[in-house]
């Protein structure tokens, strides 16, 4: 001990003024000097509060852990500040005794104290403390809903998975805002650690615990990159932790989250599988193509017919190929929507497949399929709409005659003459009314080829039409 310290020393132990002993105990403090920790912790017991508080703050300064002991007495101070200031001296020191002698002030009747308690066991916790993290998450075992709530923002910040994982305890508290503070907190932390842990919860028998652990679920997932956990998240019995998932893989839209979508179309949940459906069209991928191909015989009608018009939406080569398969499906809708898909796709060989289709068992299907036909102006499909011509339903003929008309090609317009001579009333005239509109947008082509199909056509068209 130098010269320098024991005069400060002496100074503590035997000034009559208050301010003399403070000046001393904060010189001590600022010097370090460990052999003076012997009377600092003496005047703990000094009379004035004022002079405590500078000791106190001294043993911290000085910052070895003999002087534990020493605050540990001042967390029973009678005054406030005094163990304020302890709290704040043992974090400063740090070690794991000292960790363990902050938990004294948590019991505090002073809520200031408590405060001050768990603020520390955060900023210690940050660093990696486990007594720390133990410590605040025994907090969470209280009867005191303030203080809870308290340790729960220090276990937030403090983010470790020790942490985290005692925040989900605090998921299944008794108390609403208790509760929603951790949902709170572990969502904005947003990392999927505890994900295991939170879809445990979501088995609890108490349906608001169950809402909180699912709602924490939503949270995490919404903002989650890893496929993987979201595929996870597909299998919790929680509807809107599922529906999160499914519209956080479609944000990502890449070829692992289609894997995941495609799982989605197994759910128990109609609408969920509607949405995974809508989300692999929206991406219109080869890999969301070739999945939903891969799941048409293993669905109900419902869903094959959203998958088949989902193939539709996404127009691919790959989809094509799943369309034209879905022509061979026994329920008439299924079929009606694939060869709607195929019209979308556009290409020869989508054309290929609604040719098939003219010649479906079905007239509704046939009928959709002349319909589709002539939206598209499928030139190389005029043969076989003028084959159909012959069709034994009317409403059939009456289609194919509009699609002939859409088409207007020489082949179409000598087709449509044919079936202005058809003996069937109703379909002579519905040829005769298309031949009409086109007489009046191209004249000179309908007249050359009514003349070359038969003679004086022209003139028996007028008379007709007249």
């Amino acid at each position: 001990m130098n010269e320098n310290t024991k005069y400060l020393v002496k100074k503590l132990e035997r000034s009559v003024f208050a301010g003399s002993r403070i000046t001393a105990a904060e010189e001590l403090g600022k010097i370090g000097d460990s052999d003076a920790l012997p009377v600092l912790i003496e005047a703990l017991e000094d009379s004035n509060p004022r002079v405590r508080i500078a000791v106190a703050e001294a043993l911290g300064n000085i910052n070895v852990n003999e002087a534990v002991s020493g605050l540990i007495k001042a967390l029973e101070d009678p005054e406030s500040p005094v163990k304020k200031t302890a709290i704040s001296s043992l974090e400063k020191i740090g070690t794991p005794e000292a960790t363990s002698c902050i938990v004294k002030g948590l019991n505090d009747s002073d809520k200031f104290v408590q405060k001050e308690a768990v603020k520390s066991l955060m900023r210690i916790g940050s660093k990696g403390s486990r007594e720390a993290v133990c410590s605040l998450s025994k907090i969470l075992d209280s009867s005191n809903n303030s203080l809870k709530k308290i340790s729960i923002t220090a276990l937030g910040r403090i983010d470790t998975y020790e942490a985290a994982l005692s925040l989900t305890k605090a998921i299944g508290d008794s108390d609403n805002k208790v509760r929603q503070q951790a949902v709170e907190t572990l969502g904005k932390r947003g990392k999927s650690d505890v994900l295991e842990e939170l879809i445990r919860i979501l088995s609890d028998p108490r349906q608001p615990v169950k809402e909180a652990a699912s709602e924490t679920l939503c949270k995490i997932i919404s903002v989650s990159t890893s496929v993987p956990v979201l595929a996870r998240a597909l299998e919790t019995s929680s509807r809107d932790v599922r529906k999160v998932s499914i519209e956080t893989l479609w944000k990502m839209g890449t070829h692992d989250a289609v894997s995941g979508l495609l799982k989605a179309l197994d759910d128990d949940d109609w609408y969920l599988r509607s949405r995974a459906t809508d989300a692999l069209v929206d991406i219109g991928s080869p890999e969301a193509a070739l999945g939903l191909i891969k799941i048409l015989d293993t669905r109900e009608s419902s869903v094959r017919k959203s998958i088949i018009c989902a193939l539709g939406k996404i127009g691919i080569p790959e989809a094509t190929e799943g369309l034209i398969k879905s022509l061979e499906y026994p329920e008439v809708s299924v079929r009606e929507t694939a060869v709607l898909g195929l019209g979308k796709t556009g290409t020869p060989e989508a054309v290929s497949g609604i040719l098939l289709a003219l010649h479906d068992t079905k007239s509704t299907v046939r009928k959709t399929a002349a319909a589709v036909l002539g939206d598209i102006k499928a030139q190389q499909a005029v043969p076989e709409l003028i084959s159909i011509l012959e069709d034994p339903d009317c409403s059939v003929q009456k289609v194919a005659i509009s699609s002939l008309e859409k088409i207007g090609t020489p082949e179409a317009i000598s087709g449509l003459f044919r079936a202005a001579q058809n003996p069937d009333l109703p379909t002579r005239k519905a040829a005769l009314k298309a031949l009409e509109k086109m007489e009046k947008s191209s004249p000179s082509s309908v007249k050359v080829l009514g003349e070359m199909e038969t003679p004086g056509s022209a003139s028996i068209l007028k008379s007709c039409l007249k």
